[in-house]
């Protein structure tokens, strides 16, 4: 349970201290585990599970090679992770991809009381943010390949499983054996060979990130906050989308952030599609799994539909199901060296409207042919 006192008592303290920096990542660490209920494991029985969860990998890569055609042949390192693990491994990622952003807000500190009050007061509310962020997503991923989710300087060959919630869903959902977790293998390392075996997929990642922060960064030192605003809202009422996420976005980084989400949302899917194929095959119990885990996907509480669509996690969740319908359309009706065209060179990755309407994408694929 999260100790919601201890979480404010913690926020209020913190005005009282100095740390350096726009973001307090130590008081991130204690808070976020706080919010994700994190109880550390023996690292015995982390241990202990390693020859499982890589038997697992290993299995799963010729399997992808064969539906998919592409190749990875590197060797990849397998962590067993608890939620605190996951909480260290991710709030590193943070540190290290938002210090140029950190950086640019702390020289524009002011020497008066009213300038350090502000400055104080947004560093208490970015490291409750990232708190309640972490926090939440420590409960809920399940594995992951290294980058971590926002993204910092990818390391090939970096695959974790958070056990502890692992374990939950298998118990809440009755799975058997250990089929959930072949399940999740294949998923990763799905991941893992995509980004392995596409030259130029790792530094576009990273260089759209980079051009989000920088565009964040031009617009705290900018003017003309209210025309921003009024653009911005603008652009998502034609649409019928908002967040409190983009109440704070100029329309460069709305652009980049949907550059990001299709990118993201074309390796969601791709990775489902994959391990649902592959699960098709190798499992008796795949029909219970599938049906079992996309509900517990849908069903969540109003406080959780909240929360994403604030923070703009909803994103995230939207991207495996667009994702999938996009790679399902494609294969179905061109074959999977069809799929394979988005990752040919950054051009070829769907836009938003491409992945809701694939036969787009079909066209424009067929007409550079």
């Amino acid at each position: 349970m999260v100790d919601i006192p201890r979480l404010v008592l913690n926020s209020g303290l913190q005005f009282l201290r100095s740390p350096a920096g726009a973001v307090d990542w130590r008081q991130v660490a204690k808070n976020a585990a706080n919010v994700g209920d994190a109880q550390r494991w023996p690292h015995a029985d982390k241990k202990r599970l390693l020859p499982t969860y890589s038997g697992f990998v290993d299995a799963a890569m010729p399997q992808i090679i064969e539906v998919t055609g592409l190749q990875a042949p590197r060797a990849r390192q397998i962590r067993v992770f608890d939620r605190y693990d996951w909480i260290k491994t991710n709030i590193n990622a943070f540190a290290d991809q938002f210090a140029p952003l950190e950086q640019a807000l702390m020289t524009r500190e002011g020497d008066s009381l009213i300038s350090r009050g502000v400055y104080k007061s947004n560093q208490v509310i970015s490291t409750v943010g990232f708190s309640l962020l972490l926090g939440y997503l420590a409960k809920k991923v399940l594995g992951q390949y290294d980058p971590s989710l926002f993204g910092r300087e990818i390391v090939s060959g970096q695959i974790y499983f958070v056990e502890p919630n692992i374990e939950i869903v298998e118990r809440q959902l009755s799975f058997a054996g250990n089929d959930f977790r072949r399940w999740i293998a294949i998923h990763e390392v799905t991941h893992a060979v995509v980004f392995e075996s596409v030259p130029w997929l790792k530094g576009h990642v990273n260089q759209l990130l980079k051009r989000y922060l920088e565009a964040t960064n031009e617009g705290l030192a900018s003017d003309g906050v209210q025309a921003r605003t009024r653009a911005v809202a603008s652009y998502y009422i034609e649409r019928g989308q908002f967040s409190l996420l983009h109440a704070a976005l100029s329309l460069e980084q709305i652009d980049l952030l949907n550059q990001i989400q299709a990118l993201m949302s074309v390796i969601e899917g791709y990775s489902d599609f994959v391990m649902d194929r592959i699960g098709k095959e190798l499992f008796a119990t795949y029909d219970h799994m599938k049906r079992a885990f996309d509900l517990r996907r849908r069903n969540k509480s109003g406080r959780e539909r909240f929360f994403e669509r604030a923070t703009g996690l909803g994103m995230k969740m939207e991207q495996y199901v667009l994702g999938e319908q996009f790679v399902s359309h494609v294969e179905t009706s061109q074959g999977i060296d069809f799929v394979n065209r988005v990752w040919r060179s950054q051009s070829d990755i769907p836009t938003l409207d491409e992945l809701t309407h694939p036969e787009k994408w079909i066209v424009r694929q067929k007409s550079t042919t």
